[in-house]
Formats: C-alpha cells, sequence, structure tokens
C-alpha cells in the first residue's frame, strides 16, 4: 500500500493532511507553540515561521485547505515524490514566513497552509512546463491571475467569513513568488541536464580527437 501511495504521488499529499488534521485535533495544547506570531517570533521562536502553516481557525479553514491538497495531488501527483514534495513544503512556507515577518508588519497572527498551497500549484505548473505540458502554462498564470487580483481588490468576503478570520493575500503572494522561484530552479536545471550531452558529443567530434 505505501509503495502504491509513493508511486502515485499520494503519499506526501496525505502524509501533510494527517499532520495538519492532527495538530487541529490538538489544537488547544499545540496551536499556543506553533501560530505565527510576530511578537513571539521577534522574542525568538523563530520555529513559528514555518509551523505556523500546519494550524488553522476552525474545521471550515481545514477542511478548505484538505480540498486544496486534494487538488494539487490531482493536478501534479505524477511530481509529488516525498522528498522533493517536503522540500518544496518547507521552503515556501520558510519563505513566506519570513517574508511575512519582513514586509508585512501588520501581520501579528497568522494560520493555514493557503499560502503554501498557492506555492505548490505554481511550482506544480511549471514543473508541468518542464515536461513538456502546457497546461502548465495556464495554471502558472491562472495562480498568478487570483494573486493580483486579490492583491488589487482584496479576497472574497465569503472566504474570510467561513474560516472566520481576513484572508492573508500577501502569504498568498509570497507563496506565489516562492513557487516561481523554485519552479525557474527546476527548469534551469533540467536545461542544464539536457545541455551537458550535447556538450560531451560535439566534444568528442573535435578534429584531432581521433574519431
Amino acid at each position: 500500500m505505501f509503495l502504491l501511495f509513493n508511486r502515485s504521488g499520494l503519499a506526501g499529499p496525505l502524509y501533510l493532511l494527517g499532520i495538519i488534521a492532527s495538530v487541529w485535533l490538538c489544537a488547544p495544547v499545540l496551536e499556543p507553540w506553533l501560530v505565527y506570531d510576530r511578537t513571539a517570533i521577534a522574542g525568538g521562536e523563530i520555529w513559528r515561521l514555518l509551523s505556523g502553516h500546519l494550524t488553522h481557525t476552525n474545521l471550515h479553514h481545514l477542511l478548505l485547505n484538505s480540498a486544496g491538497l486534494a487538488l494539487l495531488w490531482i493536478l501534479h501527483g505524477m511530481h509529488y515524490k516525498i522528498p522533493r514534495f517536503f522540500s518544496a513544503v518547507a521552503l515556501i512556507g520558510l519563505g513566506i514566513g519570513i517574508g511575512l515577518y519582513l514586509i508585512s508588519p501588520d501581520t501579528d497572527i497568522y494560520l493555514g497552509l493557503s499560502g503554501v498551497l498557492h506555492g505548490l500549484i505554481i511550482w506544480g505548473g511549471m514543473l508541468d512546463i518542464r515536461a513538456g505540458m502546457r497546461t502548465g502554462y495556464l495554471l502558472v498564470a491562472g495562480g498568478w491571475g487570483k494573486v493580483m487580483w486579490e492583491q488589487w481588490f482584496g479576497a472574497s468576503g465569503a472566504t474570510a467569513q467561513m474560516i472566520d478570520a481576513a484572508v492573508a493575500v500577501d502569504a498568498h503572494l509570497l507563496g506565489a513568488m516562492f513557487g516561481t522561484l523554485l519552479g525557474i530552479m527546476s527548469l534551469i536545471r533540467a536545461h542544464r541536464h539536457a545541455a551537458a550531452p550535447f556538450s560531451l558529443n560535439t566534444h568528442s567530434h573535435e578534429p584531432g580527437d581521433g574519431a
């Protein structure tokens, strides 16, 4: 069963779902120690820059982000080997936490995985592009379009009411930025790997090599 999940790319999202569900179930004990809290971070509790993404305001918030995880698996499960998936989650999540602390001083408390999900969908779209799938361009454009809409016009009021909190549009923007950065790095690595054999073949047929 584990091998089936791993090969299908389900293991990473499933484990992450288990983690955020466990944190929600133990919220009275864990949330005070995990939530992104600017004052606590300034006091040295820097793990909150990353752990805050595992916390949620209510069950609707948890279910909304769980549905986002399921959608990402459907779209990009072929890319989700466990080390790659959790490395992306950690890097995007840490980037969002640091970014909020540096450029969003009005954000005192932050909970939720939505910023990371925005980063993952754009990263996955760029991996699709690397694999030659044209739908990747639509996902990247759509992800950035949503983020910029929120920056200009604000987030959905219905979503804010559902999660009983203001939607952290700056976290979505930062997630998109770091997801794009990871995607660009993947494209650069793929280009270098594709160019390397060509360079070796060219060198092996130079005049005087005895070929």
